[in-house]
């Protein structure tokens, strides 16, 4: 049955139990815990079933336990695991890096970096910052280029906080809404206590906030002449404030798109699926659900049904924010672009290079917006294949 690959985690007034080698992971009360735990140790159902009976202080139904378990995927057969490397990192050898000195660093470079961008409002960034060269659409290409590379190294910092932690992570390409993104699975941190995953959930937004620290310091050196720059430089170092503005901007207010902030909350408000749960209660107040819905919301536990009634507040409150942020950076700055692409594709000059530029700044571009609508298809037959739960 793979009972013995169960693991049992305590969380608060629950216990989880998981796979880690299948990412399956579901919270069950005191009696289930010792239900597994029994049965791993004699290998006798009626053992634990006798033994969780004492601890509810009625009589478990062991047989529709089990069922229930394999339902939720918890007794399948262990899957072949590919690309050995994700796991192959020591965890000694990363622990520094998220150790307590680290995460003095990593705090001490949020603090420079928010009172740099209030003190020094000429460091603040604007739109126009993307456009650092007298090529507008190399500009474009470039910064696009350097916005994948910081999401990159991002998603980097949370696969080797997950290996510090002693648990495997792997990277896949999925979205947000409307955004196509690139995410670290951490799936396996269910299995660690709470206070264990604060690490791998704030590293990536640990790592942005160490980069752009040192952006703002080394523009603070060139604008008051302690550091000679190349203006080139300068503008590159803009650049990519702007860009690690955003990207913190997003991580902090999206959490109703499940980012790295959400992960933190639902965390530390102990909430086990914060995300549907709100989506369910907030459903619910707008309109009917259906009956799978509410049947859905009724097995939600009672812990996340009280966070999930205040917790849509934060939603809206993340969207306004991040809609601010849309008006005033992202929409300017793609209605310049978009002129200057659409001047270069009227009279295509195949032996011109901005004709080629523009193709590619189109080509990524595409593959944006193309990109959520292929992978929620993608996502989709999975789901029902099994393969990705």
């Amino acid at each position: 049955m793979h009972h013995d690959r169960l693991v049992v985690t305590h969380d608060g007034s629950a216990y989880v139990l998981g796979r880690p080698d299948l990412g399956v992971y579901v919270a069950v009360p005191e009696p289930g815990a010792v239900f597994v735990r029994t049965l791993q140790e004699t290998g006798s159902v009626e053992d634990a079933t006798a033994r969780a009976s004492e601890v509810a202080g009625e009589p478990v139904d062991g047989a529709a336990f089990l069922e229930g378990l394999a339902g939720a995927g918890l007794l399948d057969p262990p899957q072949v695991t590919r690309g050995r490397w994700i796991a192959g990192v020591d965890p000694a050898v990363v622990a520094p890096l998220f150790g307590p000195v680290a995460w003095c660093v990593y705090g001490l470079a949020a603090v420079t970096a928010i009172g740099l961008l209030i003190a020094r409002p000429e460091l603040r960034p604007s739109f126009a910052d993307a456009l650092f060269l007298p090529d507008p659409v190399l500009s474009t290409l470039i910064f696009l280029v350097m916005g994948h590379l910081v999401v990159a190294m991002h998603e980097t910092w949370h696969w080797l906080a997950g290996r510090a932690a002693g648990v495997p992570a792997a990277f896949r390409v999925s979205y947000r809404g409307f955004y196509l993104v690139f995410e670290t699975d951490l799936s396996h941190l269910n299995a660690l206590p709470r206070r264990s995953r604060y690490g791998p959930f704030l590293a990536g937004m640990a790592l942005d906030a160490t980069v752009l620290a040192v952006a703002l310091l080394l523009r603070l050196a060139h604008h008051t002449e302690l550091l000679m720059l190349a203006p080139l430089a300068d503008r590159l170092l803009a650049a990519l404030v702007l860009i690690t503005v955003y990207a913190l901007v997003w991580q902090c207010a999206g959490v109703f798109l499940r980012t790295d902030a959400y992960a933190v909350l639902a965390n530390a408000l102990r909430c086990h699926n914060l995300y549907r749960a709100t989506q369910l209660v907030t459903k619910r107040r707008l309109w009917r659900l259906t009956a799978d819905e509410a049947a859905e919301l009724a097995a939600v536990s009672a812990h996340d049904h009280r966070v999930a009634r205040w917790f849509g507040i934060v939603h809206l409150a993340g969207g306004a924010v991040l809609g601010w942020a849309l008006v005033t950076l992202v929409l300017p700055y793609l209605v310049t672009m978009s002129g200057w692409l659409l001047t270069n594709l009227r009279d295509p000059d195949p032996a011109g290079l901005p004709f080629w530029e523009s193709i590619a700044v189109l080509l990524i571009l595409l593959l944006q917006w193309a990109g959520p609508p292929l992978l929620a298809v993608r996502e989709r037959r999975m789901r029902r294949a099994g393969a990705l739960h």
